[in-house]
């Protein structure tokens, strides 16, 4: 795969690297602190910049002027690179615009539908654990956020060349659902309306209904029966969580969001997963079964030891953490722990495997585990990506730990909790407990936020000057809306709280999904009844105007996939869309395409490559591009 920028930088890493080793025999830099060293200057002093000199100077004590001008004096060119220069301390670098832009433009056309991609990967399988909401309600934007981050993750690490396992996590053992699971069969209402909206509904009825005498009692009895696992109230249980989960993808298939597989804690007790991790902690003296005192009969970790081998490891004020209660059921971090050995493969999979969808929007099946059914090659990964709200960080602090325990520090260290930030709409709260997802007039409903950004977005279709297209306006509504919701989510730093706007979201001209998809379909429709030269020979036409601005940022998409990915950042994406199409606005503007005389053909493939780097960048965040407007 070519990655022109990454090409741009090795050139002049070697060609740095060469005038060191002639220059200064004695200082030790390695390729890895040159790159560290890069940057990019301003445009009137170079393209690329590197501040090693200062790295040696402080080393040899030198002054860096004087070594940056022997490593630019003694640095020999190469094929994108036509001159090296020394400016107070940096060196600096220009490239030849025509050679590298004949280099990136080629590579997209090379390179199409694949071009963002990389093999950093190189097929290392891992799991994407999202967003595992529980199965009694619908999805609230909360739940959207965690949705869509686990989305446009999976992709972008199947754009790095990583097998990509979506994993939906269903617990349906927790007490929200025997809450759930008790006002079926107590409160006598029927479904009325899509079916985990009306659950949800009823689940903030029971818990008004917790208050009165003997209600909780029943629900703890409910969920023993439950976990029982081959009672009728189990079985029944089930059912009602398979029903509301069918429900919540429909919401999951309107944004365009699949899954592999999902995985119920209904079927992790049932295949004895916990008995056999914790017969194996056991046996290691990882866990003990306290004897006596206040964890009598409870199963146990621990926390000192966690402390002295984590020194940045916080927890409150306990000394111990309970995985296994006295009554023998399990903790959320019990059952986490045991599911992670079966990630990575100290488990052997026991499950049975079903289809419950047969076809997605993805064309593939979603498959579940089952009673009865065959066996698939799921799980045994290299890494594991959990995507789970920042609430949740002591209790992933202690299942890397618990790994690190084990003396399994390659698995402690593959297991990345994707941590984000709380959601809030413009005049609401989104408590599930207390039904604040139902908002004060408006349903906060994942549904209905796209309803409603539908609704807007087609009456901007409708009214605006710049949206020619009104035939096709309820498609290009829906389209947008969707962009717009998923590019307002995923712009923001996932540590980072949201609070949705539909005023910011829906400007076609400022930061947002709809700027980039408008930005897209201008230029594809510049390109169209124009044919485009695969090839020239001439790039003669190439100046160091916002043409080859344009050029440089083209060239890095590779790179920035790969930064994205491994940084688990989806705004390092967007932040380079947003940098792309303001590039684009720029170049069209001010220098034109169909009128541009003996650089037409060079200004086509200019838009024509721009439009390509835009749709693969936005399909890697899961937005369809939108091709007339």
């Amino acid at each position: 795969m070519s990655a022109p920028g990454k090409d741009l930088k090795n050139e002049f890493i070697a060609a740095i690297k060469g005038s060191v080793s002639r220059n200064f025999k004695e200082s030790d830099v390695a390729e890895e602190e040159i790159l560290l060293s890069l940057s990019i200057p301003k445009p009137d002093n170079g393209d690329i910049s590197s501040s090693i000199s200062f790295r040696i100077a402080k080393a040899a004590k030198k002054n860096p002027k004087e070594i940056a001008e022997k490593l630019a004096a003694g640095a020999k060119g190469a094929r994108f690179i036509t001159r090296i220069e020394a400016l107070n301390g940096y060196v600096n670098a220009f490239v030849d615009e025509r050679e590298y832009a004949k280099h990136v433009l080629e590579s997209i056309e090379g390179g199409k539908g694949e071009y963002a991609r990389s093999d950093m990967g190189r097929g290392a399988k891992v799991i994407v654990e999202s967003p595992s909401v529980n199965p009694n309600k619908p999805w609230h934007i909360g739940h959207l956020r965690n949705a869509l981050l686990g989305d446009a993750i999976s992709n972008m690490m199947e754009a790095c060349s990583f097998k990509v396992e979506r994993e939906d996590y269903i617990d349906d053992l927790g007490m929200q659902v025997a809450e759930s699971f008790w006002g079926y069969m107590n409160l006598g209402s029927k479904p009325d309306k899509k079916f985990d909206t009306w659950l949800g509904e009823q689940y903030v009825e029971v818990n008004k209904r917790l208050k009165e005498k003997g209600v909780e009692q029943q629900v703890k009895s409910l969920l023993e029966k439950m976990e029982e696992g081959s009672s009728k109230e189990s079985n029944e249980a089930r059912r009602l969580s398979e029903e509301c989960v069918k429900a919540q993808y429909q919401t999951a298939s309107g944004y365009s969001v699949y899954h592999d597989v999902l995985v119920w804690e209904s079927d992790i007790v049932r295949a004895k997963l916990l008995d056999k991790a914790f017969s194996i902690l056991l046996e290691n003296g990882i866990v003990k079964k306290e004897t006596s005192g206040e964890y009598k009969d409870c199963i146990i970790v621990d926390l000192e030891r966690i402390r002295q081998m984590a020194k940045d490891f916080e927890s409150p004020s306990e000394d111990v953490k309970v995985l296994i209660r006295s009554n023998g059921t399990a903790t959320y971090v019990a059952k986490d722990i045991a599911f992670h050995m079966w990630k990575f493969g100290m488990l052997s999979d026991t499950f049975n495997y079903g289809i419950f969808i047969g076809k997605q929007q993805n064309g593939k099946p979603l498959y579940t585990t089952a009673q009865s059914g065959e066996r698939m090659d799921f799980a045994n990964v290299k890494k594991a990506v959990n995507v789970i709200d920042n609430r949740q960080r002591y209790p992933q602090l202690i299942l890397k730990s618990m790994f690190m325990l084990m003396g399994r520090k390659d698995i402690a260290e593959q297991i990345m909790h994707l941590s984000y930030g709380k959601v809030d709409v413009e005049g609401g709260t989104l408590s599930g407990r207390e039904g604040g997802w139902m908002g004060s007039g408006r349903s906060y409903t994942a549904d209905s936020l796209l309803e409603e950004t539908e609704r807007k977005v087609l009456e901007i279709v409708k009214s605006s000057e710049k949206i020619s297209d009104k035939e096709n306006a309820k498609a290009i509504a829906r389209s947008v809306a969707i962009g717009a919701i998923k590019f307002e989510f995923l712009k923001i730093a996932p540590e980072k709280n949201i609070t949705f706007s539909w005023a910011r979201a829906l400007n076609f001209e400022g930061n947002t999904g709809p700027y980039c998809m408008y930005t897209y379909a201008r230029a594809t429709k510049i390109l169209r009844n124009q044919e485009i030269r695969k090839s020239l020979k001439d790039y003669n036409g190439m100046t160091r105007k916002h043409d080859f601005g344009l050029v440089k940022l083209l060239g890095n998409a590779p790179e920035v996939t790969e930064k994205a990915c491994s940084e688990y950042r989806t705004n390092v994406i967007t932040d380079y869309l947003i940098e792309l199409c303001t590039a684009f606005s720029r170049f069209y503007e001010t220098m034109p395409v169909l009128k541009g005389g003996s650089a037409r053909e060079l200004r086509l493939m200019i838009v024509d490559s721009t439009a390509e780097v835009l749709n693969e960048m936005l399909t890697v965040l899961g937005i369809a591009t939108v091709s007339s407007m």
